[in-house]
């Protein structure tokens, strides 16, 4: 069975509300993005349930803090198990180099841009993000979370790249501005993929006709 490279996203107040799917999609995808939402309602325990089930969890917190708290931070989401944690590149090196140092060996530090998927994105923004990708990449950072539109330039900055935003051809973009198919951002480059209602919304599909 091919594992799709995918993160579904727990946008939600409780873990119960994604039973259902989660028994589906278990061993068909390849992990789960669990948000400040989510992580403030249930708690730091979600992370070790989704570990229990056998899961590799994107702790998606985007921190943004002085260095000493990032360090501390990033020290409680590795004990915890997380495989994969967000840190505003805004946060300055020094955190980011405290993050890198603190991490461990299991977990992978993700930088965020400025730049969200939630805004549409323009030429000076574009050189922006990528000038924090690359100062990213010299504070020892992982990977990043990247647009669809900045993946041709990411990829040869960095080999993790982990792309949000991500629509089925036929579903509405919502809130989103910079939006793409799973096709589209795993041709050109990225590593992973995050997608939430499209996957609520088309489980068969996802699990039986979607190749990636």
């Amino acid at each position: 069975m091919s594992v799709k490279p995918i993160f579904f996203a727990l946008d939600g107040k409780s873990l119960s509300e994604f039973e259902f799917e989660l028994k589906i999609l278990k061993d068909h995808i390849y992990g789960v993005k669990v948000g400040l939402e989510l992580f403030v309602s249930e708690g730091p325990s979600v992370v070790e349930k989704l570990k229990k089930q056998g899961w590799q969890v994107f702790l998606d917190l985007k921190l943004h803090d002085i260095p000493n708290t990032i360090k501390e931070a990033t020290r409680s989401a590795a004990n915890l198990g997380a495989d994969f944690l967000t840190i505003h590149i805004a946060s300055t090196s020094d955190a980011l180099i405290e993050a890198s140092n603190t991490k461990g060996n299991t977990l992978q530090i993700l930088g965020v841009s400025s730049a969200l998927t939630s805004r549409a994105m323009t030429n000076s923004v574009s050189e922006e993000v990528n000038k924090e990708f690359k100062e990213a990449k010299e504070c020892g950072v992982d990977g990043v979370i990247c647009p669809a539109s900045e993946i041709s330039k990411t990829k040869e900055i960095f080999d993790l790249i982990v792309t949000p935003g991500i629509r089925l051809k036929n579903d509405d973009k919502n809130d989103q501005k910079n939006v793409a198919t799973p096709n589209f951002a795993i041709n050109e480059g990225a590593k992973y993929i995050v997608m939430g209602r499209s996957i609520r919304n088309n489980l068969d599909y996802i699990i039986n006709d979607l190749e990636l």
